[in-house]
């Protein structure tokens, strides 16, 4: 399957609802510390809805260079560069300051991720020493996917059923 077909299978997910909400369940004992999470977009797992009155957490912004950093969620949220939200806080934390990253996938396979293919979050995970959690619903398990030297794997991946580990 391709990128384009994994986002359309991951945006009809039947019983969204409840299995966000055991994923978020699974998550909640990870929500400790600096917490990068993202705003959810094309069908993604929807967890920021649930932590979103969390203190400590940033979220991503993305720049035309290629580059992203995390920024303190305040509350606020603006449409940005690429139609994403955004935090309209510009208080950015060092990515070692991060204790825990949520991270959105396309599609997984043991304990790689899958993205949009730019590379974005996979230049960020290399700077940071937080604990990468991918999640994903268990439609977007890959049967294989080629790896790349520069993929970084997740320590582990949250879905509604399981949680695996490094």
């Amino acid at each position: 399957m391709d990128r384009k077909e994994l986002i359309a299978l991951r945006e009809q997910v039947e019983n969204r609802d409840q299995k966000e909400e055991r994923i978020v369940q699974k998550l909640d004992p990870f929500m400790n510390g600096n917490v990068g999470i993202y705003y959810p977009i094309n069908g993604e797992v929807n967890c920021f809805d649930d932590f979103k009155r969390y203190k400590n957490l940033y979220l991503p912004i993305t720049q035309e260079n290629g580059k992203m950093d995390f920024y303190q969620f305040t509350g606020k949220l603006y449409k940005g560069k690429f139609n994403c939200l955004e935090p309209s806080n510009k208080k950015k934390i060092d990515p070692l300051d991060l204790d825990v990253i949520i991270v959105p996938m396309i599609g997984f396979y043991k304990m790689h991720r899958l993205g949009y293919g730019k590379g974005y979050y996979d230049r960020y995970l290399k700077q940071t020493q937080a604990i990468k959690i991918g999640v994903a619903f268990d439609c977007q398990k890959l049967d294989h996917m080629d790896i790349k030297k520069t993929d970084v794997p997740m320590d582990l991946i949250i879905t509604e059923s399981k949680t695996i580990w490094k």
